[in-house]
């Protein structure tokens, strides 16, 4: 999955949880057909930090999932 469709798919905290646990379960991301394999995560006090490395470039990037305050 690139940056761009896992930014898509982050409406909110559930899902950021969704993909956390797909993370930490191949079998998951398989029957949701998803690739995670070049994701990690860190959780932080306001949300999660999800950091991709791209296997061509070495480049990295983040995509945050974050508590919104009302």
């Amino acid at each position: 999955m690139t940056p761009e469709e896992l930014t898509c798919r982050l409406n909110n905290l559930h899902t950021a949880a969704e993909v956390v646990e797909a993370i930490d379960n191949p079998e998951l991301q398989e029957r949701r057909g998803w690739d995670l394999s070049r994701w990690r995560y860190d959780l932080v006090p306001w949300g999660v930090r999800f950091t991709y490395l791209d296997p061509l470039s070495r480049d990295k990037s983040e995509v945050l999932a974050q508590v919104r305050i009302a």
